[in-house]
Parts: C-alpha cells; structure tokens; sequence
C-alpha cells in the first residue's frame, strides 16, 4: 500500500483561511508545571509529535484561540494536552480514568478548526507565513476511528487514546503521536443520550453521589475478588455492578430545575460541533476517503 497522503485525493472546490500555530499549548505540554494525564503523557517532550502535517485535523482552545491577532491559533497534536477543569469521575487526575473520559476531557475544551492544507514545523523564527486550513469543500482524509463510514454518514471530530489503538497509516507521522481523528457521527438520539451522561447532575444532592459512586466501586472489587466471575457473565456479583451502575446514572440523568436543563442543552451543541461534515465515499478502519465540509459552526 502506498502511503503517498496526495494518493487519489478528489479534485473539488475548496475554501482556505491562513491560520497561526498555538505556540501557548506546545509550551504547556512541554513544561514540567504542567501535569498531563498519563493517557495523554505519552510523547510529550518529542518535538516531532507537534509538527503539523498535511490533511491533518486542527483545531483550536474554545474561547481563547485568537490572541488579539485576528489569527485562528490551533494545533494538530493532544500530546501532553493541559486544559482546565477535571473529570466528572473522582479518580479524573489519576490513572484510574478511562481513556474514554479522558479523551471526552478533551474534545470538551477544544474546537475543530478545519483540515491542514500544508505543512507547518514550530520553529523560534516565526516562520508561520503560509501555514493555511481548509475549512470549507471536498477534501480527502484517513478513517482513523475504529468504525466503518459510509457513503451519507456524517462524520465529527473525534479522539482515540486506547492502548491497542493503531497508529497513523499516514507517512511521516511519528507513532507516538496522539492526533485528532476522524469518527463516525452518532444520529440525534444517540447524541441526546451522551449529553445527559455527561451534562452533570443539575440540583442531585452530592452526597447520594458520592454514596452511589462509592457502592459503584465496592461493587466492582467484589466482581474482582470472585474466582471465575467476569462483567457480562449473569453472575449474582455481576448483576450487582450493573444495578449500581444504573443508581449512579439515574442521579445524573434524573436531575431537575433549569441548571440540569442548561447543562444538558450546553453539551447537546458541544456534541453537535463536532461533527465536521458528510462521507462522501465508503472506508474502513485505515482507508482514505472523501469528505464534504460543512459550513463553519456559527457559535
């Protein structure tokens, strides 16, 4: 397989917009103040992962990406990625957080920018004359989610930080580096469903929370701790997860007032940002295909 990244890219209109490297984020992921997650620590000091490449994802801080310059600033790599806030979870700075809650961390406090036209190397010369993105039209990107994408589906922005996940395909990507990826879009209630998972828990008293992620865990070391017993498996140890599972969600899904109304309609739009546009042809996990950007978010 040739990984030439100009290889049968579709000819069609296209429209650019000159950009400027988030010099700020590179600098956070390389000090040693900052305190990475160790899904995302990995490459942090290689200056090669924050090189952009062509038909690369960037993008961009939410509400701080401009600097007073008029430039978009953005970046293409989450490598050693610093941002605000915490994880909803109690274990959100430590290795207990799943790559999927970090990798949702993430994505909530950035901002898809458009697709890299050309290359770009972070240099202390200030050499960022030419550095443009394609925000609008046809171009060609790789299927690098875990999922097949048809023709008509809509695709977003996405974010894999799994341990066995495969790395780039495309030439000249180091293998260490965490790049945003391409995903296949989910349909509206698939979308409303992840928005009250992840919209916070609105006037629920904290302490049922916090009682009902404590039972959450309790539950899973008595799974640990019997021989031969696994999730999935119907067991009585297992059915027990699965009920406190369901207690701790029905105190955030369940929430009432306007607070839990707001934050739930606030990453119902979050997760419709995402999505960057429509497949226009059939690829697998790994395989090129043809994308139509949709118009820029007006938000």
């Amino acid at each position: 397989m040739n990984f030439n990244r100009r290889q049968n890219r579709i000819a069609g209109p296209g429209f650019h917009v000159n950009v400027r490297y988030d010099d700020q984020m590179m600098a956070k992921a390389h000090s040693t103040a900052s305190s990475p997650h160790p899904h995302v620590n990995l490459g942090r000091n290689h200056k090669e992962n924050f090189d952009v490449k062509e038909q690369e994802l960037l993008v961009c801080k939410r509400g701080s990406s401009m600097y007073h310059d008029g430039y978009t600033h953005c970046t293409t790599s989450a490598n050693g990625f610093d941002g605000s806030g915490s994880l909803p979870s109690a274990s959100s700075t430590g290795p207990g957080a799943t790559p999927e809650e970090v990798a949702e961390w993430i994505l909530s406090q950035v901002q898809f920018v458009g697709i890299a036209t050309t290359e770009y190397k972070p240099s202390r010369a200030y050499s960022e004359q030419g550095f443009v993105a394609q925000v609008g039209g046809v171009t060609t990107l790789i299927n690098e989610g875990e999922t097949t994408i048809k023709p008509g589906d809509k695709v977003a922005l996405g974010l894999n930080l799994k341990v066995g996940r495969k790395t780039s395909r495309d030439k000249g990507i180091p293998r260490d580096k965490i790049r945003f990826c391409l995903v296949k879009a989910g349909n509206s209630r698939a979308t409303a469903q992840l928005a009250l998972n992840c919209s916070g828990t609105g006037n629920a008293s904290q302490s049922d929370i916090k009682k009902a992620q404590s039972d959450v865990s309790k539950a899973e070391d008595v799974l640990k701790r019997k021989r031969g017993a696994k999730r999935g498996d119907g067991s009585t140890e297992d059915l027990a997860v699965t009920a406190a599972e369901a207690a701790l969600k029905a105190f955030k899904l369940c929430s009432s007032g306007i607070d839990g109304v707001m934050d739930f309609l606030n990453k119902y739009q979050e997760l419709n940002e995402r999505v960057i546009g429509k497949a226009a042809s059939y690829a697998r996990p790994g395989d090129r295909l043809e994308v139509i950007l949709q118009p820029r978010n007006p938000y």
